[in-house]
């Protein structure tokens, strides 16, 4: 990964928790300062740091997230498949999913898989589940589902047209045959006029 790249994310990720309020000193006079891992630690309890483990380290976050942007959805899928169902496995599989190639399916599960430790983890990590990864999916999948439905909307309604051509295109056949018909009788009659006229002269 490029370093521009990976300075854009690690900046983008700290900004999120300089948002948040368990991840702010109880100041508000006091500028803000680069965040200390040790500091604002994701576990709180001995069971979190036993489930948990390294991603108890904010540092661990901030290394696994630029770790895996270049990391492609096939190749992070298989890793998916490959993990278990712990609290853990459930948050690194979470991780996993967020990255913007991640298929719609994919994405929407690990919003469940959010939920489903959400009972384990401290407010700290909450807070980061919530505001960096739930909301933020949750906002993509609302667009590609709108994007999706609208794709419907378009698709029905381009049928819907096309059957219309077909369907003026048909009756533009049958009134040129109607036409050619009547053309076809006018010439008649005329002849036959004209035939008249030539017999009583």
């Amino acid at each position: 990964m490029k370093l521009s790249t990976r300075a854009i994310v690690l900046v983008s990720f700290c900004i999120v928790l300089q948002g948040c309020e368990l991840f702010t000193k109880n100041s508000v006079n006091k500028p803000a300062k680069v965040i200390d891992s040790d500091e604002y630690a994701l576990c709180v309890t001995a069971e979190q740091n036993e489930t948990f483990g390294d991603f108890c380290s904010l540092e661990r976050w901030l290394e696994f997230v630029i770790d895996t942007t270049d990391v492609t959805w096939p190749q992070r899928q298989e890793q998916i498949l490959s993990m278990s169902d712990d609290a853990r496995s459930l948050l690194v599989k979470i991780l996993l999913s967020q990255p913007t190639d991640t298929p719609y399916n994919q994405r929407l599960r690990a919003q469940n898989w959010v939920v489903k430790i959400e009972g384990q983890t401290s407010p700290a990590m909450n807070v980061l589940l919530d505001q960096l990864i739930y909301q933020t999916s949750q906002q993509l999948l609302e667009f590609e589902s709108a994007i999706t439905i609208l794709s419907r909307v378009n698709v029905r309604q381009q049928k819907a047209i096309t059957e219309l051509e077909q369907q003026l295109s048909k009756r533009e056949q049958e009134i040129q045959k109607q036409q050619e018909q009547v053309d076809k009788l006018l010439k008649i009659e005329t002849d036959l006029i004209e035939q008249n006229r030539s017999e009583k002269r």
